[in-house]
């Protein structure tokens, strides 16, 4: 089976092309804030890595709104345009970590965090928003499992840092259930800030 991968919930972005269960292509990017051109250069770049897929398969989130609808736009077209199946993953399940389980946190904006728990690839609960003070209570509480942060937490520069990765996505992939393209969609943990225009003067 050959697997295409995109992860573009972190300012890390990443393709990753699986074929037998082996990576035979991938790519890293930068993802700007509110930008995400990069995701169809890379795209092209691999296009002969691709070509003739099976199955498509996107991080779903939570993390940056454009690089989540970009995904996951891209990824529900080329499932309605080649007939592939879809697998959506939630992206805390796809650091490029060995534990076998672990937390997972990012900025979620407006002083507080998202906070995951992950074990064998699979989220343990929901994921949460918690305040930063709730985030220390936790990593006291959880005694000896890992913690790694997506991205930059204020005050908590000492947590590992990594991000999620699109070629974990593709070595998965293959093992899980399609997703129903029809409801599938990135994990929103907070309506999409949206700027209104300005009132014009007469």
């Amino acid at each position: 089976m050959k697997i295409l991968a995109l992860e573009t919930s972190s300012a890390v972005g990443s393709i990753a092309v699986s074929n037998a269960g082996k990576i035979t292509a991938s790519r890293k990017f930068d993802i700007p804030r509110g930008r995400g051109a990069e995701l169809f250069t890379a795209l092209q770049e691999l296009r002969p890595a691709w070509s003739g897929c099976n199955r498509v398969a996107v991080g779903i989130g939570p993390g940056s709104y454009n690089g989540l609808r970009a995904a996951c736009a891209l990824a529900g077209s080329l499932q309605m345009a080649l007939g592939i199946d879809l697998v959506a993953v939630p992206s805390p399940c796809l650091l490029p970590v060995s534990d076998e389980r672990y937390a997972v946190a990012g900025d979620a904006r407006g002083g507080r965090f998202y906070l995951a728990g992950v074990r064998k690839r699979r989220l343990e609960g929901e994921v949460r928003l918690v305040t930063p003070e709730e985030f220390r209570l936790q990593r006291h509480k959880k005694g000896d499992i890992p913690f790694y942060r997506i991205g930059t937490l204020a005050g908590e520069d000492d947590v590992p840092e990594t991000s999620p990765d699109a070629a974990v996505l593709a070595l998965i992939a293959g093992d899980l259930p399609p997703a129903d393209p029809a409801t599938f969609g990135p994990i929103y943990l907070k309506p999409p800030h949206i700027t209104q225009p300005r009132g014009t003067t007469r």
